[in-house]
């Protein structure tokens, strides 16, 4: 072979290995379709947690952080299994990294479940979740907050202390002074 086609071959095998490319559109797409089958998962505590790293972090209202796929399933568990419990969210944009290992969703979600005394509550709101590609090329969740629509609760008002009753007649809390003593010569 001359010296140019070496050139050829060299130059194009370069630029083959130094610029891998992703098709970030359809790593988005994708990403899409795995948070929405996610969502349709979430009857289903064990496929519900399999959507998560083992390293995760979930960011839940009102609570501290669960970090860990063991503490999330814990903490799934109880609360889907709380009388009444729904939960359904639509994922409305994904985002990928150029080099498609990390992305993020976002979306809007729906929750019920029972209160106390059996009545439904609806709640709505929003979340986001960042996602990374696991060693076997998946989208698995690396970190999901998500936050209510609803406005927090009012706070209680405060109860001021009873007033002081008023001393009965003729008699008085504070202790008589003492007249100073005359010296005696």
């Amino acid at each position: 072979m001359n010296r140019r086609a070496w050139i050829v071959v060299a130059v194009t095998a370069l630029t083959g290995a130094c610029g891998s490319t992703v098709n970030v559109g359809r790593e988005r797409t994708l990403l899409l379709e795995t948070d929405k089958q996610w969502s349709e998962a979430s009857n289903d505590v064990d496929k519900f947690v399999s959507y998560y790293s083992s390293d995760a972090s979930l960011y839940p209202p009102g609570a501290p952080v669960v970090k860990g796929a063991a503490a999330i399933r814990d903490a799934y568990s109880k609360m889907s299994s709380a009388p009444g419990f729904s939960l359904k969210w639509t994922p409305t944009n994904a985002t990928v990294s150029g080099a498609g290992d990390f992305g993020y969703t976002t979306g809007t979600y729906r929750m019920t479940m029972n209160d106390p005394s059996g009545s439904m509550i609806v709640d709505r709101g929003k979340y986001v979740s960042v996602w990374k590609k696991s060693a076997n090329a998946q989208w698995k969740v690396a970190e999901d907050i998500f936050n209510s629509d609803a406005p927090p609760p009012a706070p209680e008002p405060k109860v001021a202390p009873p007033p002081e009753k008023p001393a009965a007649a003729g008699k008085s809390k504070a202790k008589p002074k003492k007249s100073p003593a005359k010296k005696r010569k």
